[in-house]
């Protein structure tokens, strides 16, 4: 979604993550803004796949206002005076009024595209790229589902099925521009075009039937049917929201529990969140590897050039010597004379 909204004209961050192999189209997360979000999380206690909502009275302590003035500069030097940007990070979700807040500072509009998608594809999408159990997942993915229909709640937004937007970019990206009146500067046939380029159902490597929910716990089937009903037009033809009194419901329901056992769970997750953090040095360990072999390679091939200066300079003495030998034998016979 994220990079579709770029190609038809939105800027986009000015130092993103970039490529990977398990997304080859690319991230599209500000860098510096993840950094950020992570940074806003751990204040609190917490990480990104933590199930517990991030809490309201973290805005009231000490440490919310200098997140909120460093946040302010990010976008001012990731952005500029961009009329139309994006800002794609999943944090978000937990961490919207914190949005709320800079977007007072910079006089900013925001809007909000709340893309949905199957619980099990995004838990085995997790599975993959970091080892999370699913029900982990599945668990996490509900929080970010409940929080983020939650903290847009006001501004103007609208759903996204993730395989609509597959199945059909074009008429999807239109309901979106609309439903959400962005003055986006692509909106061409041959921008359109290019956004098919773009989409390439192809990537989608995990895929679970729309229907496949019996499996799944309630919470979990009730926000899917939330999100859902907030594809459909209202009767005015607006983009219709999620079902909040669903979201709400489960809100409920999901926080008492969360705060029943989590506390448990954290003590037994202990072991996993070190490996979780171990896993994130990783990338960072491999590019330390990465160049101290470039390092390694240059000083080889710097001691290689000076090896072969060396012998050309002893070629060069010995080529020397050769040229001076008759000289020493006349200096000798001068001086063998009486």
């Amino acid at each position: 979604m994220a990079g579709a909204l770029g190609v038809l004209g939105a800027t986009m961050p000015a130092t993103g993550l970039g490529l990977s192999d398990d997304n080859p189209k690319g991230h599209f997360e500000p860098k510096e803004i993840v950094a950020l979000h992570d940074r806003v999380l751990a204040s609190a206690g917490m990480h990104w796949w933590d199930w517990a909502a991030f809490p309201d009275t973290w805005y009231d302590s000490p440490a919310a206002q200098p997140f909120v003035d460093e946040l302010v500069d990010i976008v001012r030097a990731e952005f500029g005076d961009a009329p139309l940007f994006v800002v794609k990070d999943p944090r978000t979700c937990q961490l919207v009024a914190l949005w709320r807040r800079v977007a007072a500072v910079l006089d900013l509009e925001v809007v909000a595209v709340l893309p949905f998608r199957h619980p099990d594809e995004v838990a085995r999408s997790l599975h993959a790229r970091d080892g999370f159990p699913l029900p982990n997942s599945h668990m996490a993915w509900l929080r970010y589902m409940l929080e983020g229909e939650r903290g847009s709640r006001g501004l103007r937004r609208i759903v996204v099925r993730y395989e609509d937007l597959l199945a059909d970019e074009r008429g999807e990206m239109r309901r979106v521009v609309d439903a959400l009146k962005l003055p986006l500067p692509r909106l061409a046939e041959a921008d359109f075009a290019a956004l098919g380029a773009f989409v390439d159902p192809a990537l989608r490597r995990s895929r679970a039937e729309s229907g496949s929910l019996e499996h799944l716990h309630e919470w979990l089937r009730d926000a899917v049917t939330a999100y859902a009903r907030g594809t459909a037009q209202a009767p005015d033809g607006t983009a219709q929201g999620p079902d909040s009194a669903i979201v709400d419901r489960v809100h409920a329901a999901f926080g008492t529990a969360c705060g029943a056992f989590i506390p448990a769970l954290a003590a037994t997750n202990k072991g996993f969140q070190d490996a979780q953090e171990q896993n994130y040095r990783i990338p960072g360990l491999v590019a330390e590897i990465a160049a101290a072999q470039q390092n390694l390679v240059a000083a080889q091939h710097e001691l290689a050039q000076r090896d072969v200066r060396i012998a050309e300079l002893e070629a060069e003495r010995a080529a020397a010597q050769k040229k001076t030998a008759p000289l020493g034998w006349l200096r000798r016979r001068s001086t063998d004379r009486p």
